[in-house]
This record gives structure tokens, sequence and C-alpha cells, in this order.
């Protein structure tokens, strides 16, 4: 059994997005602190929160778009989406000149210069709610208004540092490495949708049902993957539940025959995953887990994530050196299965 523990690392510190963090977070402090200085958000009590794969630490390479929460404490059931809408187009136009964008649910700034763009997300306290949820412009109806639908991002943020709390290995959590890794791996062998968060619930639910107790990062990666695979074709014709609200479940932009190919996509990509797990020969192994990360995507140098021990051919063969490759079953010492 290989488990490559040092490859896995690796790999994890290949998809995490450092440089887009830095920008993301100098994009999301311009962008909050012009909205704070705006008298008629002060007056609605405005209070801004990280939300999306960037705000819950789950993103990887690339980051594109930032989410931030823009909480209206002081709205009332009056506050109309398009108005408000409107509002901070404008603020935000004056602050950043011919960058922004005023969309359906909310409105977009470029940042040119970090190839990155930040979608504000206006929110008024639910009425059934109002300490708990939030209501987010939903669309524009037939008459040319915009209508309110509940939303909870906070609580998927809690969710997620709750389980990253929950879940171990040694005494670092291991739910967020896992999320970043399935993310990555919907990347790889998923055809656009369904999309990372639905992908996210998945991970999210398998973890709570499961209560996985694995050794290697491997481990983990095959038993959840596996959930993954087994749940998905169940939500063909209605989404996982919704973590975050009650009797909800997720809505997906995929249509059912997505739902379907990805299922079968996500089948092949779990086989893999155990094969590479029981697989004995380190290198062999090794290349089933590069196939099943794949590269680096929306990268300038695309690369594999999961790179091959030194001692290793490109074809998943042994380099006939006479060394011994790391974490070989035959190595008395130093396995570098449990790291």
């Amino acid at each position: 059994m290989a488990t490559l523990a040092s490859q896995f690392k690796a790999a994890l510190s290949r998809i995490e997005p450092e440089v887009d963090a830095q920008n993301a977070a100098e994009a999301h402090k311009m962008v909050t602190a012009a909205l704070k200085a705006d008298d008629k958000l002060k007056e609605l009590g405005i209070s801004t929160f990280l939300i999306g794969s960037y705000g819950r630490k789950v993103s990887i390479r690339r980051v594109k778009d930032v989410d931030v929460f823009v909480r209206l404490e002081k709205a009332t059931d009056a506050l109309r989406p398009g108005g408000i809408l409107d509002h901070v187009t404008d603020v935000l136009e004056d602050a950043f000149p011919g960058l922004v964008t005023r969309q359906h649910r909310s409105v977009m700034i470029e940042f040119p210069d970090f190839d990155l763009s930040v979608d504000v997300v206006l929110a008024r306290p639910c009425v059934n709610h109002p300490t708990e949820h939030w209501q987010i412009p939903e669309k524009i109806e037939e008459d040319g208004r915009a209508s309110w639908i509940e939303t909870n991002p906070i609580k998927m943020s809690e969710l997620t540092i709750e389980a990253n709390d929950d879940f171990l290995l040694s005494t670092a959590g291991v739910y967020v490495p896992l999320v970043k890794l399935i993310r990555q791996i919907r990347r790889t062998w998923v055809v656009e949708q369904p999309g990372g968060y639905y992908f996210e619930v998945l991970t999210y639910h398998a973890f709570q049902d499961l209560e996985p107790d694995e050794k290697t990062v491997a481990g983990y990666l095959c038993v959840i993957l596996r959930e993954i695979a087994d749940r998905l074709p169940d939500y063909v014709d209605d989404g996982p539940v919704d973590p975050t609200l009650d009797e909800r479940t997720i809505t997906t932009k995929a249509t059912q025959e997505q739902i379907r190919a990805a299922a079968e996509r996500i089948a092949e990509a779990a086989q893999l995953a155990e094969d590479a797990l029981a697989e004995e020969e380190i290198c062999a192994s090794a290349l089933k887990w590069q196939k099943l990360l794949g590269k680096t995507q929306q990268t300038d140098e695309p690369e594999f994530v999961f790179a091959l021990p030194e001692a290793c051919n490109a074809d998943g063969t042994e380099k006939s050196t006479g060394a011994l490759v790391k974490g070989a079953p035959a190595v008395p010492a130093g396995r570098d299965r449990y790291a």
C-alpha cells in the first residue's frame, strides 16, 4: 500500500493560491474601504464578511474571483434590491472608474493588475430569521423588479472551521486539505458543472456521515472520493441537502445530463484512487495519483499537482540506479506513510 505522504504534502502546496490570496486580500481591503466610506451604507449598518471558497480558505490555484458579503444589518424589508444595487454600483464606480459591472445579483469590480475580480453581494436581514439568515437579490422579475432569496453563507464558514477541528491527521485538521484536493479532482475530471461548491458540500456530508479516521491523506481521499462517487447518481433530480439552511437543497447550473456525466467521471476517479492506494509499487502508485490530480489550471505554466518521486521515471517505472525509492515498503525506516 503506497500512501506517499511527502508527495501529498507537496501537492497541497502546489494548489495553494499564495500570490492570489495576497492579491485577493488587497482587493477586498480596497473594496471594503470604498463601501464603508459611503454615508447611506453606514446608515444601513454595513458589515462585510468574506464568503466563497477564498473566504472559507478552501480555494485552490487560481483564485479568479473573491466574494464579499455586504450585510446591511439595519435594513428593513422595505429595502428594494434593485435600488440598493444601483446605489452600490455608483459608489464603486466612483472609486474604481471603468472597472465596475452591475449584475443581476451582485456588483463586480475588475482588478486587471491582479487578474481577478471582486463580487459584492448585498444582503438584508431575513424577515423570518433576522439574527441568523440573510436575503440576497435573486433575479429580475418580468415586471423589472428584483426579488430576494434566503441564504446563510456565513454558516458554511463556521461549519468548515468546525469540521477542520473535528477531523485530524496527527494533530492537524484534515478537512480543509481534503476539500482542496476534491476541488482539484473536480477541475481535472468534470467538464464545467457541477461547480466547486457543489463538491464541497458533498465532501462536507461525506465527512459528517462517515466520520472517517484514517492515518494518511491518501486514505482519507479514497474514502471521501468513493462516498462522493456513490452519492452523485442520487442527485440527478434534486441536489444534496444544504447544510446551512433547514430542509433546502443545493441548487446548481448543471443539467441532469451533466450530473450523470460527472457521476461517471468521479466513479472513475474514485476507482483510480483506490487502485493507487492498493498499488505496491511506489512509482506505479505515484503515477496513478498524478493522473488523479492532474495539472494546475488557469496558470501561466501548468504543472502536475502530484510530482513523482525522484527515483521514478515519467512512465511510472523505477529508475535503474539501485537507489531506494522513498516510501517503498522495503525501506526499513523513513517509510513516509504517516506524515
